[in-house]
């Protein structure tokens, strides 16, 4: 389309040039930056790896870091690359991982993640971040680097001189950058609040140490010299120490894209400053822009570009919008414009991301960044000057009265509105409209984008029942769904008592698509059948557990039938106990009296037989969720030829030690004609039933980025 517009329109030869560039320098950085250095083959045997701990981020006998690999046997990482992994660590371990540099033989493999609809995409952050493995190192030396070092000495004395703080962990974000410390609750708290832009190193945090640096530096040459000789360039001096303590603050708090964006802009708007250019605010965005995505193209994934860009495009346009008034304006009012203009100009990526907006974010934000520019900034920076060279906790009773507004304001527990989820072309929609109103000659057209928006909205008619069965690796767990409410099956693993699969995948989905769980089965006690258990108590009471447990989610399922809609739920087994856990797996049949779906858990040939004896009229079933997670101890063909499912679903890892699906059993449901779908390729697989019609999607299909395995 670019060729053909260029040989009508010349203007467009530019746009087709910018356009070429991009994909050049987007592929040249793959290859250079982002392509595994070393492919499964390589890694087939332990390799000695050397490398600095980046983050911790499990502790215990077994720590789990994120390690910045310096070399992978015989291969050296290049200066101009990052190369990362997950491992878990074992063997000499130093008492402060934070910044050690370790060296030992490694067990590793590619890094591959679960795949999901509406919740976070670990595969994709991990590319982001540059995480190419994960696996295990048994370490024999460790060391510390000079640069590391420095950082991690920053931060831990910080933390010291913070600590007893009501906020100090708040105080200790906006200094490092380090959000590891957060309470759960509180990051929760800020969110509803509409502070959840203060936990990210953005352009306001650097603009205030800019600002409190140039300011700094002109006191201090002041207080110096009383009689400044006019002949010479002070401004010059200005600005080199502003830029270079900001810069250091954006080293320190871990060169986020917002913090590098903000600096960028402050040194072009030095430099024009300095040597009497003008530069409009429009291209000095656009000339950071550019910058950043020459130097690495792939910010374009990290949804904090587009948060930092938009917020600055929008102070721009309302300073432009408020200029001629500015004489009758006072500076509450055009805070107040502002908190507005951002609060709408980011409403639509609030919602794609957090699936809500936070209700008090105009006046709360309208109080709280004033008060952290003028006060809370100046104050801690004091703070820390007199705890180094005195001892006097300068912030004490300050931050007494803060804590006091904070618990104030959380006693109102409706700050926050649950939208559900969006999807990304309302999103792209939205912003077309919001351009498009910008200007008096296309806000007419404006109605375009937002007609398409409403005929979506209204025309998109949700099936009559949904399966989702989430990608959780070796485990269950599977979702039913209709009129906005669910059935639940299995609540997958918890890993080392830190990652729970219900907490982490199973609970954000109810909460993106506002989905009421009214039942939940447990298919048997197995850990990657109820690992997150102790989770679905916190979350709903036990609640949805008293049809099927009697409350008791460590208890065999009762045989009965409850109606969810039009739906029907059945357990039809175990009829009594028998002598393995596998065996008394729950068997849970729900059914439209058109389509059926058959959820066996992880019964055995033994138990399968017996089903057949007793339910056989039952099982034959559309969808089958394969029993054992394809292991040749269930699907016998006896069973198979029963059921005879249009699709079977291979719920597992990918990475699974063992090597499921077994041949015979996929030879098994390939005789019967079934079509297999398997998560640990697929990602999460759902079935949208609207009457005798079934839609299927898998989220790798979904999110099938070229970059990503």
């Amino acid at each position: 389309m670019l060729l053909f517009l260029c040989g009508y329109f010349k203007t467009f030869s530019s746009v087709l040039a910018g356009f070429i560039l991009g994909i050049f320098v987007t592929i040249c950085h793959y290859w250079l930056v982002y392509a595994p250095p070393l492919a499964e083959k390589g890694l087939a045997q332990q390799v000695k790896v050397v490398g600095n701990v980046s983050k911790v981020i499990g502790t215990g006998a077994n720590p789990y870091v994120t390690l910045e690999l310096a070399s992978i046997g015989h291969y050296k990482i290049p200066w101009y690359r990052r190369v990362r992994a997950n491992v878990s660590l074992s063997g000499a371990l130093p008492t402060d991982l934070n910044g050690a540099t370790l060296t030992g033989m490694a067990t590793l493999k590619l890094f591959r993640s679960r795949k999901n609809f509406s919740v976070f995409d670990a595969e994709l952050y991990a590319f982001r971040n540059q995480i190419f493995y994960k696996g295990r190192l048994s370490v024999e030396k460790a060391s510390y680097a000079h640069s590391e070092r420095l950082r991690t000495t920053y931060r831990t004395w910080v933390s010291q001189a913070l600590d007893g703080l009501h906020f100090s962990w708040f105080y200790y974000v906006i200094l490092t950058g380090d959000k590891s410390a957060v309470p759960q609750a509180d990051k929760a708290y800020f969110q509803s609040l509409g502070l959840s832009h203060l936990l990210a190193i953005s352009g306001l945090h650097v603009a205030i140490v800019f600002a409190l640096s140039f300011a700094l530096c002109k006191l201090a040459l002041v207080l110096m010299w009383s009689r400044l000789a006019q002949h010479h360039n002070y401004q010059l001096g200005y600005f080199t120490f502003a830029l270079l303590l900001s810069g250091v603050y954006v080293w320190l708090s871990g060169m986020q894209v917002s913090a590098q964006r903000a600096w960028l802009m402050a040194l072009l708007g030095a430099c024009c400053f300095l040597f009497a250019r003008h530069l409009s605010p429009a291209r000095t965005l656009i000339y950071a822009l550019t910058v950043i995505l020459i130097a690495n193209p792939f910010a374009v994934l990290n949804l904090g570009l587009y948060f930092s860009f938009f917020a600055v495009a929008t102070i721009f346009v309302v300073f432009r919008n408020t200029v001629r008034e500015s004489q009758r304006l006072s500076r509450v009012k055009l805070l107040l414009y502002l908190q507005c203009g951002l609060f709408t100009a980011l409403l639509p990526l609030t919602l794609y991301s957090y699936h809500g907006f936070s209700m008090s974010s105009i006046p709360v934000n309208l109080v709280v960044i004033p008060l952290l520019s003028v006060v809370i900034f100046p104050l801690l920076l004091i703070h820390l000057l007199s705890v180094m060279t005195a001892g006097w906790a300068v912030l004490a009773i300050p931050d007494a009265m803060l804590n006091s507004a904070y618990q104030w304001l959380n006693a109102f527990p409706y700050h926050w509105w649950h939208s559900g989820a969006m999807a990304p072309e309302l999103v792209i929609l939205s912003y077309i409209a919001l351009l498009l109103c910008l200007s008096t000659l296309t806000r007419p057209f404006a109605w375009v984008p937002v007609s398409a928006v409403l005929m979506v909205s209204l025309l998109e008619r949700p099936p009559d029942w949904q399966v989702d069965v989430f990608d959780v690796g070796h485990g269950t767990a599977v979702l039913v769904t209709t009129q906005g409410n669910g059935a639940l099956i299995d609540l997958g693993a918890s890993y080392f008592s830190r990652y729970s699969l219900f907490d982490n995948v199973v609970k954000p989905y109810l909460q993106a698509h506002r989905i009421k769980l009214l039942h939940t089965v447990i298919s048997h006690d197995d850990s990657d059948h109820n690992g997150g258990l102790a989770d679905l108590y916190r979350y709903d009471g036990g609640r949805s557990l008293e049809q099927f447990h009697q409350g008791d989610g460590k208890a065999l399922c009762t045989l009965k039938t409850v109606q969810m809609g039009k739906l029907s739920i059945e357990s039809l087994w175990p009829v009594e106990p028998m002598n393995s856990d596998n065996n008394n797996s729950c068997v849970v049949r729900i059914s439209d009296g058109t389509t059926e779906l058959l959820l066996p858990g992880d019964i055995e040939q033994v138990a399968e037989k017996a089903l057949l004896a007793l339910q056989r009229e039952k099982l034959p079933s559309e969808i089958l969720l394969a029993p054992h997670h394809g292991s040749n101890t269930s699907s016998s063909m006896a069973f198979v030829s029963a059921v005879s499912p249009k699709w079977v679903v291979f719920s597992r890892g990918f990475h699974s030690p063992w090597r499921l699906p077994h041949d015979e059993v996929v030879a098994r449901y390939q005789s019967t004609g079934s079509q297999m779908l398997d998560t640990a390729t697929a990602g999460q697989v759902r079935f949208k039933i609207t009457g005798t019609e079934v839609q299927l999607e898998t989220a790798r299909d979904r999110k099938s980025f070229w970059f990503l395995r």
